[in-house]
């Protein structure tokens, strides 16, 4: 049986990060330092012009501390939930399975959050709830025991090579690697639970 492992949530997480979610046991930890430019406050999708990020805004401290995640707060006073809604749908309008999604999408981006920990994990809900599994909110108490995976979300790029698939630009801009996972559930629909628990067992995955 394998061990149990620790998770740090990340905005609307790659491919790579959710076939953790669906094979493995975990625990979440919010309370390690913030890391800048990574994957705690963006994600990356596939638009008709390549690999597209969308960036989460932090509100920033005046003094130059490290701060730990569960203390960042969202700059909400930027239009960016408009803007990144806006931005998947126009990149994934034509996918064959969009449309079925979309409510639960809008929805999402309907709502202000504080906390970026917060934000993450409503999004990691929402993908669960895409996926048709069920989420976990269990948080870390000890390390004792533990595999330390958070270093999965404080990478600016994904190490990790992901089975291909297709993609509604690949003909255009050729294959992205583990993008938010939203680009295989748009492409693939039901199919992507199977396509994720395949990753899961690769030998390359960690």
């Amino acid at each position: 049986m394998d061990k149990k492992i620790i998770l740090v949530p990340t905005y609307l997480p790659n491919i790579s990060f959710c076939s953790f979610l669906i094979t493995r046991d975990f625990v979440w930890n919010i309370n390690d330092h913030y890391q800048k430019q990574s994957f705690l406050n963006r994600t990356f999708i596939h638009s008709a012009n390549g690999n597209l990020m969308l960036s989460v805004p932090i509100k920033h401290s005046k003094k130059n501390l490290k701060r730990k995640f569960s203390d960042i707060e969202i700059d909400n006073e930027q239009d960016w939930l408009k803007n990144h809604f806006k931005s998947i749908k126009i990149s994934y309008q034509s996918s064959p399975y969009y449309e079925f999604y979309e409510q639960e999408i809008n929805n999402f981006f309907k709502n202000k959050t504080k906390k970026l920990y917060d934000l993450n994990l409503k999004s990691i809900k929402l993908i669960s709830k895409l996926l048709n599994i069920s989420f976990r909110d269990d948080f870390i108490g000890t390390k004792d025991n533990l595999t330390d995976l958070s270093n999965l979300s404080y990478k600016k790029k994904s190490e990790i090579k992901v089975e291909r698939y297709h993609q509604t630009f690949e003909d255009k801009n050729g294959f992205i690697n583990d993008l938010c996972v939203l680009d295989l559930i748009f492409n693939y629909g039901p199919n992507a639970i199977d396509y994720l628990k395949r990753q899961a067992c690769k030998p390359d995955s960690v």
